[in-house]
Parts: C-alpha cells; sequence; structure tokens
C-alpha cells in the first residue's frame, strides 16, 4: 500500500533521495522527526510505500497519480504555506479514492494566520481521520471535526542513560525547545536571577539560531556573571544530547492556561527523562502524567530548591519516568499505533 506524505519547504530536503524514512530522524521540526519519521519508518517495515510530495512543486504534482496512493497524510499545514496548492493536493486525493489523514500537533485556531485556520476548516469538512499528540489536543480539536481525534504520542527517539543527579558548586540548568517558547524562560528570569545570590548556576539555552536566544544569554552573562553565567547554542541532535549530558537539571516553564501551549505533547519533559535528566516544569496538561516522575509547579525556583533538598527522591522519580516513558513513547510501539490506525482506514475505503 502507498502512502502520500505532503510536505513543506521545512521538511523537503530531509526527505529527499534515498533512504528518506531515515534522513526524517534529522530534521529539526520535532513534529517531522517523532510523528512522521516513526510513522512512515514503520509503514516501510511492513511492506508499505511513502512518497513525499511538496504541493506547491508544480512538477511533482504533474508526475503523481494520487489516485494510486490509498493513503494522503497531512503532518502539517505551516503559515508560509500557499493554501491553493496544498487544499487542491487534499481534495484531489480524496476525489480519486485516498483516505486523507490530518496530523494536529499545533493549534490551527488559536491566534493563527487566516490562511492556517481556512486550510483545516476546510479539510477537516471531507478528511477521513485526524490525529494528534495529546489528550489535550484531542479537545481542543474535537469540535471542529466529526472524527474522533486519536491520540498517538509524540515519540522519544535514543537510548535512554542512567539518572544521575550530583550538582555541584555551580548549578548547571538547561533549556530547550522551540524559539516561540523562549517567553517562558524569560518570564522566569527575574527569580532565577535572585535566586544565584543563594547559589551559583550556569544556564544553557539551546534553540535555533537568529530568534534572540544568542541576545538572551549575552544579557545573563554580561549582567550577572559569575553568579550567573549562560551560554547559547544553536539546536542540533548532537548539541541537544551533549547539553543534556552536561545539565544537572531542565527548566520547561511554560503556561498551562495558554491554548496554544495547553495542547502540547510531553515530548520535552519525557526526553529530559529518557536520559536520565531531572525535569523542572510548569503543569502543562500532557505533563501531569509525570506528577511522580519530575517536579511539577509554577514557581521552578522552588522545583529548585526541592530538587537540592531531595537528592534521593530525585533519582527515584528519574527511575519512574524512564519506566513510564518506555512504556508509553518507544518508538517501535507508537509506529505500531500509527499503521493499526492507517491500515484500519485503508480497510474502510476497500470495504
Amino acid at each position: 500500500m502507498k502512502a502520500v506524505w505532503l510536505v513543506g519547504a521545512i521538511v523537503k530536503s530531509f526527505v529527499s533521495g534515498e533512504h528518506p524514512e531515515q534522513k526524517i530522524s534529522n530534521c529539526p521540526l520535532a513534529s517531522a522527526r517523532l510523528r512522521m519519521g516513526v510513522a512512515a519508518a514503520q509503514w516501510k517495515r511492513t511492506g508499505n510505500e511513502n512518497v513525499f510530495l511538496d504541493p506547491e512543486d508544480p512538477q511533482a504534482m504533474e508526475n503523481i497519480d494520487l489516485g494510486e496512493a490509498e493513503l494522503c497524510i497531512v503532518p502539517k499545514f505551516f503559515s508560509d504555506s500557499r493554501f491553493d496548492p496544498w487544499l487542491e493536493a487534499c481534495s484531489s486525493a480524496k476525489k480519486n479514492g485516498s483516505r486523507v489523514v490530518l496530523d494536529i500537533c499545533d493549534s490551527p485556531y488559536h491566534k493563527r494566520p487566516l490562511s492556517v485556520r481556512r486550510f483545516y476548516d476546510e479539510v477537516m469538512r471531507f478528511c477521513d481521520g485526524v490525529t494528534v499528540n495529546s489528550e489535550k489536543m484531542a479537545e481542543l480539536i474535537a469540535p471542529h471535526t466529526p472524527h474522533r481525534p486519536l491520540v498517538i504520542e509524540d515519540a522519544v527517539i535514543g537510548a535512554s542513560r542512567k539518572p544521575e543527579f550530583e550538582p555541584g558548586a555551580i548549578l548547571r540548568l538547561l533549556w530547550f525547545g522551540h524559539p516561540r517558547n523562549l517567553h517562558f524562560l524569560r518570564s522566569c528570569l527575574e527569580s532565577l536571577i535572585a535566586y544565584t545570590t543563594q547559589r551559583r548556576c550556569s544556564l544553557t539555552i539551546v534553540t535555533e539560531d537568529g530568534f534572540g536566544a544568542a541576545e538572551l544569554a549575552r544579557e545573563i552573562q554580561s549582567g550577572f556573571a559569575p553568579a550567573f553565567k549562560a551560554q547559547f547554542v544553536p539546536w542540533s541532535l548532537e548539541a541537544m544530547k551533549i547539553a543534556l549530558r552536561n545539565c544537572d537539571l531542565v527548566l520547561l516553564p511554560s503556561d498551562p492556561s495558554n491554548p496554544i501551549k495547553a495542547g502540547a505533547s510531553a515530548n520535552r519533559i519525557a526526553e529530559a527523562l529518557n536520559v536520565g535528566r531531572f525535569p523542572i516544569a510548569s503543569p502543562l496538561p500532557s505533563y501531569l502524567a509525570f506528577s511522580q516522575s519530575a517536579w511539577l509547579g509554577s514557581d521552578l525556583i522552588e522545583g529548585i530548591k526541592w530538587s537540592l533538598a531531595n537528592r534521593g527522591e530525585v533519582l527515584a522519580r528519574l527511575r519512574r519516568g524512564q519506566a513510564l516513558v518506555a512504556e508509553k513513547f518507544a518508538p517501535e510501539k507508537l509506529g505500531r499505533e500509527w499503521c493499526a490506525f492507517f491500515e484500519s482506514l485503508v480497510h474502510l475505503r476497500q470495504s
């Protein structure tokens, strides 16, 4: 069976040439690595075929018969994507008998460009299935679709590491994530700076370049070193591995009341736990399953203090968290969930 995946410019370069399913695992876009990559790889392993198609490429559109594909999957429609080609690709796939699937890991309805809202409104009307990355996202999307959204978690890719928590004289903190989350880090800087009068800290910020992270690190470094040092590291898979290995605590501030963030997946907290690093995080809905595996609360400084005062419990929570990650977020398990869903849609088409 054949699945056509609609991809935008960010992903396109990672799926060209040979072995595209392997290349996706290097894409900086988390949804591509942890969702599309896992699903496409398992789909191929089970003897099926993947085609990756840019709807904005006229030549590629001319050379494909969407009617030959049992599935047409839309991993993400970006704000800079062109509305007409993407809608036409989805409509053509549907008219020619393909099952159309929307995968949603960012709410397309809250403070998003009109083109994004319009695209999802249109495709929701005729798609055959909707997948989402969290239970909260399923709640947010349910009013917009006649289909019950299916929750498939973001996978955690990479080997687990032994839990460790042995902070030295300088407490090593790490923040990582999409640059649009930087303002949550900024919001807790005042309390962090105040805390560094009690204990010296360093902060590593790992994200994409060009969004103000480097400037933020320089502001901290120039204004508060040596009590509070900071460095910016451009995101890469290798940079993330090194940063996680060299930190004591992972800070994940957010806002559970923000509709954009409320539906976020648990991938960052799960990734930290998988490599044996303790997360101090805001209580997003998807994080609540980790309440006994991390520290969740609104005041992250209190979380830091609790961690330092309860080092044995930190290690116990890390072990519990790793067991939960292995149970719920293994790529093999989630790949099978993707394939089972795809196959159920194809069987409906054939019946």
